[in-house]
């Protein structure tokens, strides 16, 4: 279960409460830590995702 109630909320507010965070994309992605971004369910079930359709398609 996660422990942040509304993620979005939370991350518009990191943000500076931004109309588009995805502008902010590059930044955040420079000052998260894969370790700690490694914590969160949601992120563990798409890298799973992620390498079973990389199997699937032969990329591994």
């Amino acid at each position: 279960m996660e422990r942040v109630a509304d993620p979005k909320a939370v991350l518009k507010a990191a943000l500076g409460g931004r109309r588009a965070p995805e502008h902010d994309v590059d930044r955040l992605g420079q000052t998260v830590a894969l370790e700690r971004l490694a914590k969160v369910p949601a992120y563990r079930r798409w890298l799973s995702d992620l390498r079973a359709v990389r199997e699937q398609l032969h990329f591994l």
